[in-house]
């Protein structure tokens, strides 16, 4: 379908299940999120990256929070990426972790990768809910702009349940003149774990209907039928470009995919 592509966020785990749902849906690139526990970048979110681009040559995404790096691990970093078939990263600010953290910002990253892999995909996210103030809209859409000239091609929205103000959003991007693309975040919620982290962690408003769930079961439902409506809608306003926040629900991505008209 030309005016409608997919890519989608993975956790840093491996299995065969997970390999052979990927090669039936051939996403347009898979995102391999960052690990907050004890165990290395190294050991998951790279290890993942690297086994899933070989099993299903799925272009694949890695996640560099920019404050979770010591020099050392960068530059070892640097020598894996040098000898590997990723190719693309997605820079976060991240939260300063230690002390020993090489860079506090993503552009700061952005700079050291830049001078070390030139050839290396620069992606990064993007915040719609900056529309609710003109002061932080601005802001937003000149630190856009100022990771665009860095080398960004695809900026990955946060997640947003008002297509309405993405589409403003998107609008105000292209007036102030960015041209990378710009893909919805969209996250199906599907079970209570997920509601409870997007009104607590995220603190986004969510659509009463979600509030009308007793149970899991009728939360798929209702937050499958919304990802659906928002990504139909969405579509029929010109945008074409989409980013599925479903981790490693792929049952949920089928869903998806099968009801976009």
């Amino acid at each position: 379908m030309s005016n409608f592509n997919y890519s989608l966020e993975l956790l840093q785990n491996n299995s065969n299940s997970k390999e052979q749902a990927l090669n039936k849906l051939a996403p347009e690139f898979i995102s391999i999120a960052y690990t907050n526990h004890t165990l290395s970048f190294f050991e998951t979110t790279f290890s993942t990256a690297l086994a899933l681009k070989k099993a299903t040559k799925n272009k694949t995404v890695i996640h560099l929070p920019a404050s979770s790096f010591t020099q050392e691990e960068l530059d070892k970093l640097v020598a894996a990426l040098q000898k590997s078939t990723i190719d693309s990263a997605l820079i976060l600010s991240g939260k300063k972790i230690n002390k020993n953290s090489a860079y506090t910002s993503a552009l700061e990253l952005t700079q050291f990768l830049n001078n070390k892999l030139p050839d290396l995909n620069i992606l990064y996210s993007c915040h719609p809910e900056a529309i609710t103030s003109e002061i932080s809209l601005q802001n937003e859409l000149f630190l856009m702009k100022t990771k665009e000239a860095a080398g960004c091609k695809i900026f990955i929205s946060q997640i947003f349940f008002d297509n309405t103000m993405f589409v403003q959003f998107v609008n105000h991007c292209r007036y102030a003149g960015i041209k990378a693309q710009i893909r919805a975040g969209i996250m199906p919620i599907v079970n209570k774990k997920q509601l409870t982290f997007v009104k607590n962690i995220l603190k986004l408003q969510l659509p009463n209907s979600f509030e009308r769930a007793s149970n899991n079961i009728e939360l798929k439902k209702i937050g499958v039928r919304f990802a659906l409506n928002q990504i139909n809608m969405l579509k029929k306003q010109g945008i074409t470009d989409f980013h599925f926040f479903t981790m490693d629900n792929l049952d949920t991505v089928k869903l998806l995919i099968d009801g976009v008209l």
